[in-house]
């Protein structure tokens, strides 16, 4: 039998150099494959050392390894949609971007030119394959795609589900709501039922990889320092421009040297002086201004978000929505509003699309587009509003929400405004 050939993404760190192994070991043929993201010059260092420790990897495994040339894409999807959210006064997520575009969209068609069907990466997170139920009710295990069965009957779709990861500390399905049954179909995450510090390190150093005790990546890759102001002002090649510090009421409490330099929640380092705590509760970009106001000013119930996700089956959840809005009700679920947030009850209902992406300007007058580009096929984003059962805090539009059922990721969409 041919063994299945597998694209593993190996960015040189030690997740990704042993999913490498843990698949070789399996009897997968592998090829492994490294992304050239971006060049030294305003993103720091570049990832050529990355790429370089890959290449060594792949070496010692005895696999194939291929540099594939992402940049323009990479710059055009991630970096400039980073940047124009800024400019639009919202705080992006640019690895849920990166996911959704890059790493399972253009890798996974990068993938196919190289006769590969499957993209693997080290992410902590599991996919899991769901019988279907056939007429005569007996369940039977899907064939993978969907492909006729070994009698030559049609044989119905499989149905995946993307879980969190045996390592709760690691898990990473947040980041990768975005990942639709068609592209689930076509994913390996070897590492989802192993833990970071008691399997991954260990296999690491019993192989001998280099990477072994490799420290993981903080922050975004492609910011220097986590520095975004400064980040935004080289590749604008222009200074942020200043404007006021007011609170709730509208009162001038002082002036910004760059409205990106804030963040929804943030409490230290506001350039301002009182009596009491005070926070960022909200960034007006069409007048440049900070508002800044109490704790309890960033208390919220709900939230709208819209270019929503599903990672379930569609039809399944529409038909769940259609069949809570004919009762009068809402559909029940869990929620993260950030990476590390413990899930949090809610009951979920349609909202009014919002047009395609793509209006409104920059305090300097810049158009910009939001945080996502827009897609061709969609002028009209899918929005969805979920109702907390706790108030919620420091909701930031421009983030990630993901729902979930149970361990089950549901889908996910950007956080529009909280309300």
């Amino acid at each position: 039998m041919t063994k299945q050939r597998v694209l593993v993404a190996m960015s040189g760190g030690v997740d990704s150099s042993v999913a490498a192994w843990l698949l070789q070991q399996q009897g997968y043929d592998c090829i492994g494959a490294t992304m050239r993201l971006f060049d030294a010059e305003d993103n720091g260092p570049g990832n050529q050392q990355d790429i370089d420790d890959a290449a060594a990897i792949a070496q010692r495994l005895g696999i194939p390894h291929h540099v594939l040339d992402c940049r323009e894409a990479f710059d055009r999807d991630v970096v400039e949609a980073f940047v124009r959210a800024y400019e639009r006064g919202v705080t992006p997520n640019p690895c849920t971007i990166c996911n959704r575009r890059i790493k399972f969209g253009l890798l996974l068609e990068r993938a196919h030119e190289l006769g590969c069907d499957t993209v693997a990466t080290g992410h902590y997170a599991r996919i899991r394959c769901r019988p279907e139920v056939h007429a005569a009710g007996e369940a039977q295990p899907p064939s993978p795609s969907g492909a006729p069965a070994a009698d030559g009957s049609a044989q119905a779709s499989p149905v995946f589900e993307l879980a969190c990861a045996r390592d709760l500390t690691k898990d990473q399905s947040y980041f990768l709501y975005g990942l639709t049954q068609d592209v689930l179909a076509h994913v390996l995450f070897p590492l989802g039922d192993l833990t970071k510090e008691g399997d991954i390190r260990r296999i690491a150093a019993e192989q001998g990889f280099s990477c072994a005790r490799k420290r993981d990546s903080q922050g975004i890759c492609f910011v220097p320092d986590n520095d975004f102001a400064s980040f935004i002002e080289r590749r604008r090649h222009a200074q942020l421009p200043e404007g006021d510090i007011v609170d709730t009421s509208g009162a001038l409490l002082g002036h910004h040297r760059g409205a990106i330099r804030y963040t929804v929640g943030q409490r230290k380092g506001l350039g301002v002086a009182a009596a009491h705590p005070l926070y960022v509760t909200a960034i007006d970009a069409r007048t440049n201004t900070v508002v800044l106001g109490d704790d309890q000013d960033l208390l919220a119930s709900s939230l709208i978000a819209d270019d929503w996700i599903w990672s379930a089956p569609e039809s399944d959840m529409e038909a769940l929505l259609d069949e809570a809005e004919a009762s009068g009700t809402a559909l029940p679920a869990s929620a993260k509003i950030r990476y590390h947030q413990p899930h949090q009850g809610v009951r979920v209902t349609r909202a009014e699309s919002a047009p395609a992406q793509g209006t409104g300007s920059a305090p300097d007058g810049t158009p910009v587009h939001g945080g996502i580009p827009a897609r061709d096929d969609a002028p009209q984003r899918r929005a969805l509003r979920l109702d907390f059962d706790e108030p919620q805090r420091a909701i930031a539009p421009g983030q990630a929400v993901v729902l979930y059922r149970g361990d089950v990721v549901l889908g996910g969409g950007t956080v529009r405004c909280a309300c």
